[in-house]
C-alpha cells in the first residue's frame, strides 16, 4: 500500500512540474519540419519532371520539323535523278545519298527511312515515291523527332511551284491531245489527196494553237513581292505575285492577274483589264536560281568564246563568238569584272551554252544575238561577288533577239538570263528602249529588281523580286511560247503514239519473255545513262500545303501517316 502511495505521489509532483516536456516538443517540431520540406521537395522534383518533359516535347516537334524541312530540301536538290525507276533516295555508306527503291508500309508505298541528328535531338523522315501521288499532294513527309525519351510526329504536304500551275498543265496537256488527234486527221487526209479537207484541218490546228497558248495560263510578267504599273503599260501575258499589284494610268492587262493571299489590286486612272481573264489570291513559291544553276558553273563555261586572244592569252576558243567591235581595243568582255559591255553599233552573236558573268550593259545600236541552233544562258553571280548591284542595263535602241526565234515554225528559242541576286544586297535590271526595239528574251531573278522604262517591247518571260513598269512599253508572248524546263518542273515530254512506236510495240508482242527482259533492262540502263549527262537541271521547287501533328507512333503494320 505504501508503494502505490509514492507512486501516485510522484506522479502528482511530475504534473505539477515542466521538466523533459522541452525534447518532445522538439521532436514534435523536428517531425512537422521534415514533412513540410518532404512536400516541398517532391513538389519541385513533379515541377522540373514537367519542365524536362515540355523542353523534349518541344525539341522533339523542332527535330520533326527539321526533318521535314531536310526532306523537301533533297527532293528538291536531287529531283533531276529521280524517276519511275528510282523514285526515291536513301542514306548508303558512309552517309551518302543514293538511289532507291520504294517499299509498302501499311498497304502504301513509301520511300525507305532516312535519320539524322539535330543538336542533342534526332530525326527520322519517310517520303512518298516520286511519280505517285500523295492524296490530293504530290508529296507527302512523314517526319518524326526524338529528344531523351519524348517523341513527336508530323505530316507535311508539298505541291511544286512553277510558273505554270497544275490545273494550266492539265489543260494545256487537253489542247495539246486534241491538236495532235487533228494533225493525226491532216496528215491522213494529205495522204487521200483531200485538198480542201487539208487546208480545213490546217486552219482548225492554227485556231488549237491560238487557243492553247490561252489556255496555258503562263505568268510571264512576275514580280515576287509586288508589281507596280504605270503610264500607258500593256502586259499582254499572265501577271502575278504574291504581293500587291497596283496600276495607274492607262496600264492595260490582257492575262490573268493573281495577288498574294490577303492582298489586293490598288487601281487609279483609266488602269483595266481585258475581257475574258480573271483575278484571284493565291502565293506562288518561286525556285531560287540556285537550284538549277550548273554546279560547276565558275569553271566550265561559254566565257571563252567572248574573251579577246591576246599574245600572252590564247585561252580555248577565245574569240569564237562573232562580234562587230574591235575584240583589241574594245573587247565586249573583261575577263576580271566579269562585265559585257556593247555600245555604238556592237553586235554580239553568241553560239556557246552558259556564260557566267557579273553584268551586262547595252546602249546605242548594239545588239546580243543568239545564233541558230543554240541555247544560251546567262548566269548572273551574286551581287556580293560581282561588287555591283547593276546587272543588266538596257537603253537607246539596243536590242536581243534568237535568230533561230520563229514562232510559225514552233520554234521559240530565246537567250535566257537568270540572276542569283541576293537576300540583303539589292541587285537590278533596268530595261528601257525605244519605239520599234523588240526584245528577245527569258528574265528571271526571283531576288532581283526590275526597272521597266520607255517605249520597247519584250517577249517572253520576266521574273522579279518587285517590277515597276511606266512608260509606253510592252510586254507580251507569241501563241504557244513555252515555259523554260528549268522553270517548268512540270514539264513532260508530250504523249502520244508515233507510227515508230507502233512498230516497236508489234515487234515487243512478238519477243519471248527473256528477249523482251533483256530489252527493258537495255532501256533502263540507257535512260539512267542519260540522266547521268544531264547537266542542267530543272527548278522543282515545293511549296508547303498541309501541316498536321500525328497522334502518338503509328501502329504497328500501319501507314507511316496513320493517325495523323
Amino acid at each position: 500500500m505504501a508503494a502505490i502511495d509514492r507512486f501516485l505521489d510522484l506522479v502528482r509532483q511530475l504534473r505539477r512540474s515542466e521538466a523533459g516536456i522541452a525534447l518532445p516538443v522538439a521532436l514534435f517540431a523536428m517531425v512537422g519540419s521534415m514533412a513540410l520540406a518532404g512536400a516541398a521537395v517532391v513538389a519541385t522534383t513533379d515541377v522540373q519532371r514537367g519542365a524536362h518533359r515540355d523542353d523534349s516535347s518541344k525539341d522533339a516537334i523542332a527535330a520533326a520539323d527539321a526533318g521535314a524541312d531536310i526532306a523537301r530540301v533533297r527532293q528538291t536538290r536531287y529531283a533531276f535523278v529521280l524517276n519511275e525507276w528510282n523514285p526515291c533516295l536513301t542514306l548508303g555508306t558512309g552517309g551518302k545519298l543514293e538511289k532507291a527503291p520504294a517499299e509498302t508500309v501499311g498497304g502504301q508505298s513509301w520511300c525507305p527511312p532516312v535519320s539524322g541528328t539535330v543538336g542533342d535531338s534526332s530525326y527520322v523522315y519517310r517520303v512518298s515515291p516520286v511519280g505517285e501521288d500523295c492524296g490530293a499532294y504530290e508529296l507527302c513527309v512523314v517526319s518524326t523527332g526524338t529528344a531523351d525519351e519524348v517523341s513527336r510526329r508530323i505530316e507535311v504536304t508539298y505541291n511544286r511551284s512553277s510558273l505554270v500551275t497544275n490545273k494550266s498543265e492539265q489543260i494545256g496537256r487537253e489542247s495539246r491531245e486534241l491538236r495532235e488527234k487533228t494533225e493525226r486527221e491532216l496528215k491522213e487526209a494529205k495522204e487521200k489527196e483531200e485538198e480542201q479537207k487539208a487546208k480545213e484541218l490546217e486552219e482548225k490546228i492554227q485556231r488549237e494553237k491560238e487557243e492553247e497558248s490561252k489556255r496555258a495560263a503562263v505568268e510571264g510578267f512576275v514580280g515576287r513581292d509586288g508589281i507596280t504599273l504605270s503610264g500607258n503599260a500593256d502586259i499582254r501575258v499572265g501577271l502575278g505575285t504574291n504581293g500587291n499589284l497596283s496600276t495607274s494610268g492607262n496600264a492595260s492587262i490582257c492575262g490573268d492577274i493573281r495577288v498574294g493571299v490577303g492582298k489586293k489590286w490598288s487601281k487609279s486612272g483609266n488602269a483595266s483589264q481585258c475581257s475574258g481573264y480573271v483575278v484571284k489570291q493565291g502565293n506562288v513559291d518561286l525556285p531560287p536560281v540556285s537550284s538549277f544553276i550548273p554546279t560547276s558553273i565558275a569553271t566550265v563555261n561559254s566565257n571563252n568564246r567572248i574573251t579577246a586572244c591576246t599574245k600572252t592569252n590564247v585561252p580555248v576558243d577565245c574569240q569564237k563568238d562573232a562580234y562587230t567591235g574591235n575584240w583589241k581595243s574594245k573587247p565586249p568582255f573583261n575577263t576580271k569584272t566579269r562585265a559585257i559591255t556593247l555600245s555604238s553599233n556592237d553586235t554580239l552573236t553568241v553560239g556557246g551554252g552558259d556564260y557566267w558573268v557579273c553584268s551586262i550593259s547595252m546602249s546605242g545600236n548594239s545588239q546580243l544575238i543568239m545564233a541558230t541552233g543554240a541555247r544560251v544562258r546567262f548566269f548572273f553571280d551574286t551581287p556580293e561577288h560581282c561588287g555591283t548591284g547593276n546587272q543588266l542595263s538596257l537603253s537607246g535602241n539596243n536590242r536581243i533577239s534568237a535568230t533561230g526565234y520563229q514562232p510559225g515554225l514552233g520554234q521559240f528559242d530565246v537567250p535566257g538570263f537568270y540572276f542569283l541576286g541576293s537576300p540583303t544586297v539589292a541587285s537590278q535590271i533596268d530595261l528601257s528602249g525605244n519605239f520599234g526595239t523588240v526584245n528577245e528574251m527569258v528574265i528571271y531573278g526571283p531576288d532581283t529588281y526590275i526597272n521597266i522604262s520607255g517605249n520597247a517591247t519584250f517577249k517572253g518571260i520576266l521574273v522579279g523580286k518587285q517590277i515597276a513598269m511606266s512608260g509606253n512599253g510592252k510586254v507580251e508572248q507569241d501563241a504557244g511560247f513555252p515555259v523554260p524546263p528549268e522553270l517548268n518542273p512540270g514539264a513532260t515530254e508530250e504523249e502520244g503514239t508515233t507510227g515508230e512506236e507502233e512498230e516497236e510495240a508489234e515487234e515487243e508482242e512478238e519477243m519471248t519473255p527473256e528477249e523482251r527482259e533483256l530489252k527493258e533492262i537495255r532501256e533502263q540502263e540507257e535512260h539512267e545513262s542519260q540522266e547521268k549527262e544531264r547537266t542542267n537541271r530543272s527548278a522543282i521547287y515545293f511549296t508547303p500545303q498541309a501541316y498536321f501533328e500525328c497522334i502518338g507512333l503509328p501502329p504497328t503494320g500501319s501507314a507511316p501517316n496513320a493517325n495523323c
